[in-house]
């Protein structure tokens, strides 16, 4: 196999070798982002050798932990074909029917190598594939077999996954006990797409069937899985009546469903030659299944979450999802199926019979979320809600990391989440421009947090945006602030204030900043955010400029 890596592959190995400089120490681990279908085998494969070749004296052996034997024998394949020959590669798997502990690379399924942690050796990387399901608190398989190893041996660990948060949005850097500690690399679904890396998914209009989730009791923040079983079932017939007429031309189907019984029910009324493969499918009858679908005999493969992850058929054109959920895990993952590009293969028709899309929004734009709101300055750390980096101290206003302002104005409330679209390209941008009638300054200040001059825009009785200006801070947020205030006092009179409190006193005193004429601003997202300015022609001789200006609201 001859494998030549994208150029976002190799950012993506660069950005972790540059993470892990500026974050010395074994307890600082990252999680590198990429989407579905952008080779996270190959970065992890790559990424190996590297260290293999940057430090030969060290002997970095390396340990890949997986979920399943589909990604063993998937990373294991990438190894193969990047690593140089001297270097050994082995399982650590009862599914592959291997246990090779003592191999350069091991490549281990998490069920099998948990509690082998005495028999590897001098491990110096640790690889997690999926690492998001990794509990953030402590506790499971993961964590006891790191914390085992780290008793025989000092390494450091990086997490691959495609949605960096748990099933309850919380990103994999907030809990009581959280294994990782930021992002080093966001390769972004939107960039793949249009870099030709990833196949767009596409929604029909006409969906006349739609799953009511009325009354369904949430159950660990997700519906009750028995309720919506019952519920999902009375749509089925219909919902399979319409998949036949919609997806008519497409090849190959994927149907995902609440239980093992919706699944069944579903493929037997669907009315095209379709299996279902679950948890429970045996494993000989669910790989020839699996054979079958990709030789075409198959027309759609209907499960519950056992095809979610590790499953590699990038001719996919058609996911029909019949699975109602919160949890933006199961619908990035389950839409992820699609995205691979093939042959042939022009886009994916996303068949959402239920409320999923509308209420989670745009698969690209789904980030983590804090779990909760840092309450003071006395907090271990903060986590940022733009890139999930833990912040410390917990008071800073802005993140070190992205420039992402971390906490919100309580007086302001995020709009409701977008239309029908499934990707944020499908949605219609509202971009307005408004003129700027005057521009009010005041002193933002939380309890236990740095104060930050907060900047508001009027046209005619309203605001229309804000920004925040971190004078008072130091760093990356300081940087941003002093271009601020440069680039609105042109002359330079005064110099720069060194606080917000000095900026008031010179405002109050008579200094005037140059206003910008007008501002665009898009206003599709949860908050307005400025992306251009239109300065008088009078005082900047009839120049336009885009820029960041400051701290946006919503980074």
């Amino acid at each position: 196999m001859t494998i030549t890596l994208r150029d976002y592959q190799r950012e993506a190995i660069d950005g972790l070798f540059a993470w892990w400089s500026r974050h010395p120490g074994e307890e600082q681990v990252p999680i590198v982002v990429l989407p579905t279908g952008a080779g996270k085998s190959i970065v992890i494969a790559e990424q190996t050798r590297q260290m293999f070749e940057l430090w030969p004296e060290d002997h970095p052996r390396t340990l890949v932990i997986v979920p399943s034997k589909e990604l063993a024998e998937q990373n294991a394949e990438k190894l193969a074909a990047l690593l140089p020959s001297h270097l050994s590669i082995g399982y650590y798997s009862a599914a592959i029917g291997r246990k090779e502990p003592t191999s350069d690379v091991i490549v281990a399924t998490i069920g099998s190598v948990a509690k082998a942690a005495h028999l590897l050796g001098n491990i110096k990387c640790v690889f997690v594939d999926e690492c998001h399901l990794i509990s953030p608190d402590g506790a499971g398989m993961y964590r006891r077999l790191l914390a085992e190893l780290a008793r025989y041996c000092t390494f450091r660990v990086a997490g691959f996954t495609a949605t960096p948060f748990r099933g309850n949005g919380v990103w994999l850097t907030d809990g009581k006990d959280p294994l990782f500690t930021g992002i080093a690399v966001n390769v972004t679904i939107t960039r793949l797409l249009e870099e030709g890396y990833l196949s767009p998914l596409v929604r029909p209009s006409d969906l006349a069937t739609r799953i009511d989730t009325e009354g369904i009791a949430t159950t660990s923040g997700d519906y009750n899985v028995a309720q919506l079983a019952d519920r999902v079932g009375v749509y089925l017939a219909s919902a399979a009546q319409e998949a036949v007429r919609l997806a008519a031309s497409r090849q190959k189907w994927i149907a995902f469903c609440p239980t093992v019984a919706n699944a069944q029910e579903f493929a037997r009324v669907l009315g095209v030659p379709a299996l279902v493969v679950t948890g429970d499918t045996p494993k000989g009858e669910r790989e020839a299944a699996i054979a079958r679908f990709r030789r075409g005999e198959i027309r759609c493969l209907v499960t519950v979450l056992a095809l979610a992850t590790g499953f590699d058929v990038p001719d996919v054109d058609c996911i029909i999802w019949l699975r109602p959920t919160k949890s933006p895990v199961l619908y990035v993952q389950g839409a992820g199926r699609g995205l691979r590009i093939a042959p042939g293969k022009t886009d994916c028709l996303w068949l959402d019979f239920s409320d999923t899309t509308e209420r989670l929004g745009p698969i690209d734009t789904i980030t983590g979320r804090r779990k909760g709101p840092v309450k003071n300055a006395e907090a271990p750390f903060a986590v940022c809600d733009a890139c999930g980096a833990q912040v410390r101290p917990a008071s800073l206003l802005m993140c070190p990391e992205c420039g992402a302002v971390l906490r919100e104005p309580e007086d302001e409330k995020p709009r409701a989440a977008s239309d029908a679209a499934v990707l944020s390209k499908q949605i219609k941008q509202k971009i307005v421009e408004y003129p700027v009638h005057r521009v009010t300054y005041a002193c933002h200040e939380k309890a236990g947090g740095t104060e930050s001059l907060r900047v508001e825009y009027w046209s005619g009785l309203r605001v229309i945006a804000r920004e925040w200006v971190c004078l008072s801070h130091s760093g990356y947020a300081k940087e941003k602030a002093v271009n601020w205030w440069a680039q609105r006092n042109p002359e330079g009179f005064n110099g720069v204030p060194g606080t917000v409190g000095q900026a008031l006193e010179w405002i109050e005193a008579g200094f005037e900043l140059r206003a910008p004429a007008a501002v665009t601003v898009n206003e599709t997202g949860k908050y307005p955010e400025i992306i251009k300015y239109e300065w008088s022609p009078a005082n900047d001789a009839d120049r336009t400029e885009r820029e960041e200006g400051g701290v946006a609201e919503h980074a």
